[in-house]
């Protein structure tokens, strides 16, 4: 990982850019430059989600504060970076698709420069899961997802199709939250809310599949297919449109839509990685 762009997504960016300090700092990976990103979508309203990731946007975590700062330029060091390393950079979006969008907006030329975009986002042929349609990193800023998707740059959609396949049950957290690692601690203290408060018997790994997907993606099996983004309807704002029927046309653009998942061996990668062991 060369560095981590922070978004206003799940919460306000101030806690978006804390949370991400903080992490790596705990995990001893503070040679990894923050950036803050957009703190607001490019259109509309802001929505969050600190009702399912509590108020801080990190499950209560008590973590220590990072005694670093985040370099404010998120944008410009999108399209600096992209620019002066063509064909070396993997992004992997794991929240609503602003910073991607805008940094397109100042420099269209990274569509080319771009080895691929991985993001967690969107459903095909499952539900959404913050309206009947709509997955939330999508939802939170349509506009910048039809962006970002109506480009030739690479794209792998890792949406709920897969990830709701790949879950950490209560049981499994109680065990892998046993141990004394950093990362134990970690897993145990980022998933307070979601178990110990909310109850959920279960929670489905929407981010780090995506991260497994870009280092493994042999993990999943894809359609391509172009994927059009509803920015305007009053019950559909958010949906991604895929068209899976038989007939549909050729796709015009290098996006593939992760469809199954290999959900076992995706849960092994994840203990083995955290934890060293599967």
């Amino acid at each position: 990982m060369e560095a981590v762009v922070s978004v206003a997504g799940n919460v306000a960016l101030d806690l978006t850019t804390r949370n991400s300090l903080r992490v790596l700092d705990f995990l001893g990976a503070s040679n990894v430059p923050v950036y803050a990103g957009a703190d607001r979508p490019l259109r509309g309203e802001v929505r969050e989600a600190s009702h399912w990731h509590g108020a801080d946007g990190l499950g209560g975590a008590q973590l220590p504060d990072s005694q670093r700062k985040a370099d404010p330029n998120g944008v410009e060091f999108l399209c600096q970076r992209l620019l002066e390393s063509p064909g070396e950079t993997t992004l992997v979006c794991t929240g609503p698709l602003t910073n991607l969008a805008l940094a397109l907006q100042r420099e269209p030329r990274i569509v080319t420069e771009v080895r691929e975009v991985v993001l967690m986002g969107g459903a095909v042929r499952r539900p959404g899961n913050v309206t009947p349609v709509a997955e939330f990193n999508i939802y939170a800023d349509p506009d910048a997802a039809a962006v970002v998707f109506e480009q030739r740059w690479p794209i792998t959609m890792v949406g709920l199709d897969v990830t709701e396949q790949v879950k950490l049950t209560a049981a499994e957290r109680q065990t892998l939250a046993a141990g004394s690692t950093p990362e134990a601690v970690l897993v145990r203290e980022v998933t307070r809310h979601i178990f110990d408060a909310r109850g959920a018997e279960s929670m489905a790994l929407h981010d780090p599949l995506a991260l497994l997907v870009a280092v493994q993606p042999d993990l999943v099996t894809t359609l391509q297919k172009d994927v059009h983004v509803e920015t305007q309807g009053e019950h559909t704002l958010g949906q991604t449109v895929v068209d899976v029927r038989r007939s549909a046309p050729p796709p015009r653009l290098n996006t593939h839509v992760c469809m199954e998942v290999d959900a076992e061996r995706a849960k092994a990668l994840f203990t083995s990685t955290l934890f060293g062991h599967a």
